[in-house]
């Protein structure tokens, strides 16, 4: 599908903000369509009452999209910090608290590690169904296998498929688990 370009329009390209801009006069009055990307479907088709709004609507528009650029770029860049060894942790749960384990395998790159869940040691408190869990290191468990991640941040991966929210890295201290039954 061809973008519509409408006829005697001024083309705005804006690198940073990944868009470009078509400025034109419509039967409303003063007009434009914006494009994200490479995408054939605008992102803003607006007519305004006279240019002024039109170009501070641009304005606003392109900082924007700047903004968004700059943190997908970062987010993109972002290295975890972690080496083989490392263990990693997932806390979840709605009426109970669940906790997993992980150990880095592999460090195929600054912004991805490989990791394998692995087993833990559950130490029981004298009230019922509570307790604190650490994990045993090497221990993998037999039916998890190895799963790429990217880096949401400093000592930090995303959980993906693996598990609800983030993996962590390990404090070294006990990690709070509650169960029902």
């Amino acid at each position: 599908m061809a973008r519509f370009i409408p006829e005697n329009a001024e083309t705005r390209e804006f690198p940073a903000a990944a868009l470009v801009a078509y400025l034109y006069e419509s039967k409303k009055g003063p007009a434009l369509v914006a494009y994200k990307g490479r995408q054939s479907k605008p992102c803003r088709f607006i007519a305004f009452a006279d240019d002024e709004r039109r170009q501070t609507y641009l304005v606003e528009l392109v900082n924007t999209e700047t903004e968004a650029e700059i943190w997908k770029r970062a987010r993109r860049e972002t290295a975890h910090g972690l080496s083989v060894g490392d263990i990693l942790f997932s806390s979840w749960g709605y009426d109970q608290t669940n906790v997993d384990f992980y150990e880095v395998v592999r460090v195929p790159s600054a912004r991805f590690a490989v990791v394998r869940q692995i087993k833990q040691e559950t130490t029981e408190n004298s009230s019922s169904m509570s307790g604190v869990t650490v994990p045993k290191p090497g221990a993998f468990v037999s039916t998890a296998k190895e799963s790429i991640r990217r880096a949401a941040g400093w000592h930090c991966l995303n959980g993906g498929n693996l598990t609800m929210g983030s993996l962590q890295k390990w404090d070294c201290k006990p990690k709070f688990v509650s169960w029902y039954a």
